[in-house]
Parts: structure tokens; sequence; C-alpha cells
């Protein structure tokens, strides 16, 4: 279970999958276990932020970049 995942609407939480998809599919191979998402909530600006299993956080914003 996904620690904040009630709290996002399912446009949200289709989108954090996506890009989440996306972002793992290009990392190398080495780093891949560690893109599982374990937090996600909202930011200020209402972007949808998400923890990742190896520690990292990101922005996954609506045009489906990440910072």
């Amino acid at each position: 279970m996904i620690k904040g995942i009630e709290k996002l609407s399912q446009e949200q939480k289709d989108h954090m999958y996506k890009t989440n998809e996306f972002h793992t599919q290009i990392v190398g191979l080495d780093y891949k276990s560690g893109m599982e998402i374990i937090e996600t909530w909202l930011d200020e600006n209402n972007t949808v932020c998400v923890r990742l299993k190896n520690g990292e956080w990101y922005h996954y914003s609506k045009d489906g970049t990440w910072w």
C-alpha cells in the first residue's frame, strides 16, 4: 500500500502510475528495483509528489516530467 494514496483523485493516481512507469523504463537496470512508490502527496501547487523505495522523492508534473 502506498502511504497517502487515498488523498489523490483517480486522475492523479493514473497520472502518478503512468509517469512512474515511464520513469522506471528509462533508468538503468541496477536502479529499477528502487523505483517502487512507497508514499505520495500533493504539494502547494497541487503537483503529485512521490517517495520511492530507494529514498528519493520527485514531483511528477502534469506534462509527464519529473524533478
